[in-house]
């Protein structure tokens, strides 16, 4: 397995993920197409009474959201499949790097003591990290790169139709880009402190026989090592719920902060009343993009914690496989 998480997910499903981005980048130029229709709905269609163009721009609109539509569904789809494809090849490379790799100083002994393997953390490893991380395979490319790709294209159209608007715009969005890997470096944190009590517990419940366990009050270590989890996930919440607050607020500022500077306008006669309307559609717009790509941050630095701790977990003669010598061929 390599070192990068990234590195893993294109060594088994670059194909995949080219035809993702392709998806993509022919996904991205429709952001914006709404927004211009509503604009022209308005100042054109609506102010000159002109019935056929109202007409077409309500067509050109319809199709512009089932061609999106389609290429979001088609998207969702090769997401989900790349994702199940993933975790297979993670179950089967965890198990090889655990149980098949044999150091060439083992060969032919018996005690491998120092390389005995943790079954719990075996379980845990094969479940529920392995699945965590190929979600976010999935996404680990297109995702990122369709919320920037979507905020970069209807910014573009706003600078485009008002600068000063959107400036004004941007100036508000822009501190959550700061506050997000502050929490975020900490939420990790937590995820780690938890992947590890759990990987704990099931060592626990593994190393110990159903007749130490049946019809007997939890032991001091299962209920510590409960006790901890809850502690660890409570914090998590608490953290995390405090982000969201604050990245809700900020995203609220947007549309208020353009109504009122932009309204201003309107009424000092400098801009028309449809630049408002498609500005607040705009910013609504990019109030989902904001959040997805904050989520996307946040599984890219939790794939990269989760699977530099598989790494971490496999036995030591691996290192002894990377420096040992190439066998010489035999004719």
């Amino acid at each position: 397995m390599p070192q990068s998480v990234f590195r893993y997910i294109y060594d088994n499903s670059l194909r995949q993920q080219v035809v993702l981005i392709l998806l993509t980048l022919s996904l991205i130029p429709l952001a914006p197409v709404p927004l211009e229709i509503q604009r022209r709905v308005l100042d054109d269609a609506i102010a000159q009474s002109d019935t056929d163009l109202l007409i077409k721009l309500a067509m050109f609109y319809l199709i512009a959201l089932l061609v999106a539509a389609g290429l979001k569904a088609t998207m969702q789809i090769q997401r989900g499949l790349i994702s199940a494809r993933i975790v297979h090849s993670l179950r089967s490379s965890v198990y090889y790097c655990i149980y098949t790799i044999v150091p060439p100083s083992k060969l032919g002994t018996k005690s491998i003591d120092e390389d005995k393997v943790d079954e719990g953390a075996v379980v845990s490893m094969l479940s529920s990290e392995v699945e965590k991380l190929g979600g976010f395979a999935g996404s680990s490319i297109s995702g990122p790169l369709l919320q920037v790709g979507t905020l970069m294209s209807i910014l573009g159209y706003m600078f485009w139709v008002e600068p000063l608007v959107a400036s004004i715009a941007l100036v508000l969005y822009s501190p959550q880009f700061f506050i997000v890997p502050y929490f975020q470096k900490r939420l990790n944190e937590l995820s780690r402190k938890k992947a590890i009590k759990v990987r704990e517990l099931g060592a626990f419940i593994v190393d110990h026989s159903e007749n130490d366990l049946i019809s007997k009050e939890a032991p001091p270590t299962f209920l510590t090592l409960t006790d901890q989890i809850l502690q660890i996930r409570s914090n998590f919440l608490k953290r995390k719920n405090l982000m969201k607050v604050i990245i809700n607020l900020l995203i609220a500022l947007g549309p208020f902060g353009v109504i009122a500077f932009g309204g201003w306008l309107v009424i000092q006669d400098r801009l028309e009343l449809g630049v408002i309307l498609a500005f607040v559609s705009g910013l609504e717009r990019l109030g989902g993009p904001i959040r997805q790509l904050i989520a996307e941050y946040s599984q890219i630095t939790e794939a990269q914690m989760r699977y530099q701790m598989l790494l971490d977990s496999f036995p030591a003669h691996q290192s002894l496989m990377a420096k040992a010598p190439a066998k010489p061929a035999t004719a």
